[in-house]
């Protein structure tokens, strides 16, 4: 969907959990957070720790970003330990206009990102080759400030999965070992 008034920034804020019971409060807080002009991203937790977290929002040019102040206050007593806010260049932000019910996110520091033209997506073939799921975000972002990295989301229309054996769903189970951290949305 186009707008008149472009993504600026992508901020990620990760953070890991007191106890991963904690999650259910944390989801909740998040989710009364204001949004901005973009829809509300909730919670995602990662497939490899559950107390391990983060919070994904897309700014405007001139939108406030201490929203994101606000919710960390509300979190703080939830929380051991905080990363800090990673900022990423825009370079797809494409998202239909009925909101994804499930996300998923991967976020890494390595690779190397080569300037260009910011990329579209389409698929003008209306071939695939695989398995065709509706997609109703696609967020992809390079870090503010450095050439290697990349931040991935993803918004679906299936329903987040519950928490018990669904990190087997993801190609990589080993994310961290590669240098990829990958979240999902899930049912506590």
């Amino acid at each position: 969907m186009a707008t008149d008034d472009p993504i600026t920034v992508f901020v990620v804020q990760e953070f890991r959990l007191r106890a991963a019971g904690d999650g259910a409060a944390a989801a909740r807080i998040v989710a009364a957070s204001p949004s901005g002009i973009e829809p509300s991203i909730p919670l995602l937790t990662s497939i490899e720790d559950r107390r391990d977290v983060a919070t994904v929002r897309a700014l405007h040019a001139g939108e406030p970003s201490e929203t994101g102040a606000v919710k960390r206050a509300h979190l703080d007593h939830l929380v051991s330990s905080w990363a800090p806010p990673k900022l990423y260049g825009p370079r797809v932000t494409e998202r239909s206009q009925s909101p994804p019910r499930s996300f998923r996110l991967a976020v890494t520091e390595s690779g190397i990102n080569a300037g260009g033209a910011p990329l579209t997506v389409s698929d003008e073939s209306g071939e695939n080759g695989g398995t065709s799921r509706p997609i109703g975000l696609v967020w992809i972002g390079a870090p503010v400030g450095t050439h290697a990295g990349l931040l991935v989301l993803l918004g679906g229309y299936d329903e987040p999965q519950p928490v018990e054996g669904n990190s087997t769903r993801w190609p990589l189970p080993l994310s961290h070992d590669l240098g990829v951290r990958i979240y999902e949305n899930t049912l506590t």
